[in-house]
């Protein structure tokens, strides 16, 4: 177009002027250079000595010498200013250090005032009532309110399920759904089966959890690597749970557990789970685990899980904080509308849980 072309022409002609002018000053210092050795070779015709060329020539060395002062003048003055800056960081750092050191002793003196320490897990100090996937009022905690227990059922059909605690958002624990499971019945389900299932496929080998917590330190990131680690025998009191939300690896996990008995097929299966393992664990320290919305199951296939039930915010000041033990062929299953869970593995043994996240209407009612 006539545009293009005007602006190809433009800068082809600044590209001429740039050659035309970069050859103008070869040219001058050419000239220079030639005149220099003209006048030296006319200063040995007339038989000067170097002394006297030197006092000839000495207000150009004068000069030379005043550009070369100035050169260095500046390159100090940035090294001055470079080692200024980095040793300005260096006391900065330390009085950020000591500051934290202070504002650490103040907040413990300050426990017997306020405790503060809730705030260790919120994501956000100031709240904002217009974000969020669900947003719950004091009117949706009248259903937790007067649960002061968790109760351990059997024979449970779904009907009961729904109305009487997913509805209502009252946790339970079913004792009898894993009965007839293969890897109850059997006495070779270990955590052999979890590590070889993920080491023996490549594809699920390679998936990488949505969140991963241990108190192994493997040098890595990779799952692959942990589950290396945990096969050697002389590894000993460590803990880990991970979320599947790879597909791949969700459907691969199911191997290890299957719908409960009081679900109906119409019931969607698990969008995620999570794998929790431990050995010889001693510690009591709660592990938070952020779930998504929805019908939560934690399968107890070996040893047993500490868990705590905390209302969510505002609940919390009206509900209670329920807590229990969740033994080998259990199952808890809660609704975590209004509740956040928690958990420690029990101690001093070996323990395997699976736990499953499935999408749940909150209005689900029975016809």
């Amino acid at each position: 177009t006539k545009t293009e072309m005007t602006a190809s022409s433009r800068n082809g002609k600044s590209s001429k002027r740039t050659i035309a002018k970069d050859f103008e000053i070869g040219e001058k210092l050419n000239k220079i250079d030639s005149e220099l050795v003209s006048f030296y070779e006319f200063c040995e015709q007339m038989g000067f000595t170097s002394t006297e060329m030197e006092e000839i020539c000495s207000p150009l060395h004068d000069l030379m010498n005043k550009s070369s002062f100035k050169r260095i003048l500046r390159i100090t003055a940035v090294s001055v200013l470079v080692v200024a800056v980095l040793y300005s960081s260096c006391q900065l750092t330390l009085a950020t250090v000591h500051a934290s050191a202070l504002g650490r002793i103040a907040l413990i003196k300050a426990l017997s005032l306020w405790d503060w320490r809730y705030l260790f897990y919120e994501s956000c100090l100031v709240e904002n009532p217009f974000f969020g996937e669900h947003a719950i009022t004091k009117d949706d905690c009248m259903t937790c309110e007067t649960v002061d227990s968790i109760h351990v059922l059997s024979n449970l059909d779904y009907e009961t399920l729904v109305d009487n605690y997913l509805n209502r958002d009252i946790p339970l624990i079913v004792m009898d759904a894993m009965d007839d499971w293969q890897v109850i019945l059997t006495e070779e389900f270990y955590f052999d089966n979890i590590t070889e299932l993920y080491l023996a496929d490549e594809k699920l080998s390679d998936t990488v959890p949505c969140s991963m917590l241990t108190n192994l330190r493997t040098g890595s990131s990779e799952l692959r690597t942990f589950l290396k680690t945990i096969n050697n025998s002389a590894v000993s009191r460590w803990f880990v749970h991970w979320q599947n939300c790879d597909i791949y690896a969700v459907k691969a996990l199911r191997k290890f557990y299957q719908r409960p008995y009081f679900l109906p097929n119409t019931v969607s299966p698990a969008h995620f789970n999570w794998v929790f393992m431990s050995s010889d664990y001693r510690s009591t320290n709660m592990k938070k685990v952020d779930l998504d919305y929805g019908l939560i199951m934690l399968f107890q296939l070996r040893g047993t899980s500490v868990f705590k039930l905390s209302p969510i915010k505002p609940c919390n000041e009206s509900c209670p904080v329920l807590s229990g033990d969740l033994n080998q062929g259990e199952i808890l299953v809660f609704k975590n509308y209004v509740w956040s869970f928690d958990y420690h593995p029990g101690l001093r043994t070996d323990n395997i849980a699976i736990l499953s996240e499935t999408a749940w209407d909150q209005n689900v009612q029975i016809k």
